[in-house]
């Protein structure tokens, strides 16, 4: 029996070669961090940290429709926890409802980011205050599973608000940028900071940008994830490529090196670059091949970084799950930043995007993201966040 074993092992790497089955990469589907038994629309989850012996993370739900739209107003943001080494042991539970707190209107909470500093879950997200879609943040005890109290985000002493993103970025640069939002209106959804929060020499790092017709990506700091500052205006036109971009990110490297990567929402790609926090300089700018226009992201393995992003492959088939976003690539980043290496693709014909990433001890690499209900075999959902064993 264990001749015959290894005869097959031998025989699949064979067939690896031939390009049919891999032995190297051995992904694991372990199941869902959300709850389809009772979420229709289950998305943009974000790994935010562990406490504690458990792992945190937030995303949206909705119950009443499949469609994910700022008009939607059921939405929930959802908090959800899972024992550190055995995802089979996890908890959800929500966190936010639309109209909730500080809310007078009703827009609901989107793009949940935040960061674990002792026994507190600092929660940044973007629900709605005085009539406009605003970023908050609020403090969650982790202890007493108790939220503390809300505050209105600034950039520059502003409000973090479309209108106010956008007058911003005119006020540094002089360039008047068309708005354009599914909502039809500045107030309605339509602003993004990006979802990793960096620590780096006592500030938090971030970028804001608003979804309109031009670049109005901003990297800005902070020292208590409250009042948040611009540091720096990327110029992107050196690679001459697309005119909106939105969802960056930065990532701390080495000495004051960040990685620098945007979503280009008017072509499908996604540009990458370093930024020197000291000096403000830009470099090294260059393009995903085949990227396509989903937000990208950062993470640490190994004592490396890697690049994700949604790029085209075999499994990209429009109108099954998330649309064109079926393929995801991953790149090592050089020790320098100045140019990356394609390592893998991992084609999910029902969807890969919008993924968090962290690594369990002993265990590996985890990543999770939405995809259709149907990769996880509930049929009535359109939307779930999937959790797999990633090899890189």
């Amino acid at each position: 029996m264990k001749l015959n074993s290894l005869y097959l092992k031998a025989f699949s790497c064979i067939l690896a070669v031939a390009g049919l089955v891999s032995c190297a990469v051995q992904d694991k589907l372990l199941g869902s961090v959300s709850d389809p038994s009772i979420e229709l629309m289950s998305h943009n989850f974000r790994y935010i940290g562990e406490y504690g012996g458990w792992r945190y993370g937030l995303y949206n739900a909705g119950y009443e429709t499949t469609k994910e739209h700022p008009r939607n107003l059921d939405i929930d943001l959802k908090l959800s926890r899972w024992k550190t080494g055995d995802i089979e042991h996890r908890e959800i539970s929500r966190i936010w409802e639309t109209g909730q707190g500080i809310t007078d209107d009703f827009r609901p909470p989107y793009d949940a980011s935040g960061i674990i500093e002792g026994s507190v879950m600092h929660i940044l997200f973007c629900p709605g205050v005085d009539g406009h879609s605003a970023y908050v943040h609020v403090p969650y005890d982790l202890d007493s599973k108790e939220l503390g109290k809300e505050e209105v985000m600034t950039l520059d002493s502003r409000q973090i608000t479309v209108e106010n993103v956008l007058d911003i970025y005119k006020s540094r640069t002089g360039a008047e940028i068309p708005w354009f939002s599914d909502g039809g209106s500045k107030t309605a959804f339509g602003i993004g900071m990006n979802v990793e929060v960096a620590r780096f020499k006592g500030w938090y790092y971030s970028v804001i940008s608003a979804l309109a017709s031009g670049f109005t990506g901003i990297i800005v700091k902070s020292s208590d994830l409250v009042h948040w500052e611009t540091v720096c205006i990327p110029d992107l036109s050196p690679v001459h490529f697309g005119t909106t971009f939105w969802e960056g990110v930065v990532h701390p490297l080495y000495g004051d090196i960040f990685a620098f990567a945007t979503r280009v929402q008017s072509e499908d790609g996604v540009i990458y670059g370093t930024w020197n926090a000291a000096t403000g300089v830009l470099d090294n700018l260059q393009l995903i091949e085949g990227g396509i226009t989903a937000r990208p992201e950062f993470f640490e393995y190994k004592g490396n970084t890697y690049l994700y992003c949604n790029t085209y492959g075999p499994s990209d088939v429009e109108g099954y799950g998330s649309v064109y976003r079926a393929t995801a690539s991953f790149y090592k980043l050089s020790k320098d930043g100045t140019s990356l290496e394609f390592v893998r693709s991992k084609s999910v014909q029902e969807g890969i995007h919008y993924p968090s990433f962290y690594v369990e001890p002993g265990r590996g690499l985890y990543i999770i993201y939405s995809t259709d209900s149907r990769r996880l075999d509930h049929l009535e959902a359109r939307s779930n966040i999937a959790i797999e064993r990633l090899a890189l």
